[in-house]
């Protein structure tokens, strides 16, 4: 009886294992009020459709980009972006990151602020391995 679970149990995981879907986030900038920029991929419409639910759309929800306004220092206002996708072939950890912290100095030039994108992460790539951080130097 035993035996014959076994089996079973591993074709149901087999199967499942097929059904994953996938969610990267980078988070760059960071405020007193949170990130500057939040990006968002995934390869499973659902995530998209939920974290662009405030997004007023006609048709299929394949990605949205969310602003927010927040003072950090109490009284200059900040526009703060969030960035969902939706995609066929999820990205590395490089590109994600790469990509998020070019977003980051997109958002932060466009504002009257101090650019945050480098707060935390000194400018290197953290994604990658070492011979990846050795290429920002």
């Amino acid at each position: 009886m035993v035996t014959r679970r076994v089996p079973a149990l591993l074709a149901a995981l087999l199967a499942l294992g097929g059904c994953a879907t996938s969610i990267r986030t980078a988070k760059m900038g960071p405020l007193p009020t949170g990130p500057l920029v939040t990006l968002i991929v995934s390869d499973d419409r659902a995530v998209v459709e939920r974290e662009c639910r405030e997004v007023p759309a006609l048709g299929p929800i394949l990605g949205c980009s969310i602003w927010r306004t927040v003072q950090p220092d109490g009284k200059t206002d900040v526009k703060t972006m969030k960035v969902v996708r939706y995609t066929d072939a999820m990205p590395s950890a490089l590109a994600l990151e790469i990509d998020a912290h070019e977003l980051c100095h997109v958002v932060a030039a466009l504002q009257q602020i101090d650019d945050p994108c480098h707060v935390g992460n000194g400018g290197v790539v953290r994604a990658g391995g070492a011979n990846v951080r050795g290429m920002t130097r």
